[in-house]
């Protein structure tokens, strides 16, 4: 039976005993797959640039489809299978990768645009430009370089710190930036799910999450200190951690937006 939305919004306790539970169910196909994601993710660092960002690219995507359809599944009361996590969907793939895009260039452009006025009102335009040229120059690539870029990289962030319009500027910019990713925490499912195209994506997460923003935020705090507690548990409790908080945020998208897969992300499972 289909699932509305909460009338009450986001439950995080409920959240965090659903990821909990999607893991407890079925722990070793969520385990093996985390592995096989680190594993793939070590044998990149040995291709050449750019060719290793591009495969750690798709890699990412893959894996992130994997995780969702794994979750959405436990969700649901299946029990998801290896298979069901390391199944290729390039629909799928191309619609998370091109709504993140989207979203990545709305990030881009508040911090960039913070960032430039920041300096031309500290009138740090000249470092900026030294800093540039010694970042892409023939030497830019050079460990002897390290020194004297650190050195421009400071005089630059000191002379931003005498100008309280600059910080002004750069503390306003890095807010906006923060409003707009919490309310875009759920932009994958809106993609993969709902088949929402970039901008009527960007629009539900507005739209919906505002009057929730301070849940939503409060959510994204644990899913970090649950991720942060895997890696100090000697990197092993990521192989729990990563699918628990992946379970966690789909449990509350399902909550605010219900379980409506008008894409047919799972059709045929």
């Amino acid at each position: 039976m289909a699932t509305t939305p909460s009338p009450t919004g986001i439950s995080i306790g409920q959240a965090l005993q659903d990821g909990w539970q999607v893991f407890r169910r079925t722990p070793w196909p969520f385990v093996s797959f985390v592995l096989l994601s680190f594993g793939c993710s070590l044998a990149l660092d040995w291709l050449p640039t750019p060719a290793d960002n591009l495969a750690s690219g798709l890699v990412n995507l893959w894996v992130s489809i994997g995780l969702m359809r794994g979750v959405w599944l436990g969700l649901q009361g299946k029990q998801p299978t290896f298979g069901d996590l390391i199944k290729l969907n390039p629909g799928a793939t191309w619609r998370l990768f091109s709504r993140q895009f989207v979203l990545g260039l709305l990030l881009t452009l508040i911090s960039g645009g913070a960032f430039a006025l920041a300096v031309n009102a500290a009138q740090a335009s000249p470092m900026v430009e030294e800093l540039v040229s010694l970042s892409v120059g023939p030497d830019g690539s050079d460990p002897s370089q390290l020194p004297v870029l650190l050195a421009a990289l400071q005089a630059l962030g000191l002379q931003l710190l005498s100008s309280p319009i600059a910080m002004l500027l750069l503390v306003l910019g890095s807010a906006l930036s923060l409003y707009v990713q919490v309310n875009q925490a759920f932009l994958g499912y809106l993609a993969v799910l709902k088949g929402l195209g970039p901008i009527q994506a960007l629009q539900a997460g507005f739209t919906t999450v505002q009057q929730h923003w301070w849940t939503v935020f409060g959510l994204l705090v644990l899913q970090l200190g649950i991720l942060v507690l895997g890696f100090v548990a000697c990197g092993f409790g990521l192989l729990a951690a990563v699918p628990v908080v992946s379970g966690l945020t789909a449990s509350a998208y399902l909550q605010l937006f219900g379980d409506d897969d008008a894409a047919g992300f799972l059709s045929g499972r």
